[in-house]
């Protein structure tokens, strides 16, 4: 197993306030489908980042989650596109979890801690600047599908 899957990797997420969080970033198809599933809980200054290769509509649930969060929707340009707050954790069966969907296509998909959103005033149209680690070309090859 190669080292460098084991190891998280985490970017600064910084708001139009200037407040930042730290996420976990979601690189790969098995860690977009685990996310934050599983997990007792969210730090407030914690999140986690799905990055994905292109573009694209996307759709996420709340399986096997624990806790309530936002999901902030952005586009390529690290643009707001669409915020989901305070969902909440599915506890019925699999097949009647509800699905929420990007309203447009979407590079990144950010879940904070629930109430995230409100607490920094995001809105649809504000831009984050995001922070991501440096990795070198076999680093990068190593986690990317």
């Amino acid at each position: 197993m190669n080292l460098l899957l084991a190891v998280a990797l985490w970017a600064t997420v910084i708001f139009p306030s200037g407040n930042y969080i730290q996420a976990e970033l979601a690189l790969s198809p098995a860690q977009w489908q685990q996310g934050l599933s599983g997990r007792k809980k969210l730090e407030e200054n914690k999140g986690m980042l799905f990055v994905f290769p292109e573009s694209s509509y996307q759709t996420f649930w709340m399986k096997d989650m624990r806790f309530s969060i936002d999901i902030i929707w952005i586009d390529e340009n690290f643009q707001i596109v669409g915020i989901e707050k305070n969902v909440p954790p599915c506890r019925t069966s699999e097949d009647k979890c509800p699905l929420y969907s990007s309203p447009l296509p979407v590079k990144y998909v950010l879940e904070t801690k629930a109430g995230k959103a409100e607490k920094e005033k995001l809105k649809k149209g504000d831009t984050l600047l995001i922070s991501f680690p440096s990795l070198t070309s076999e680093e990068r090859a190593s986690r990317l599908p």
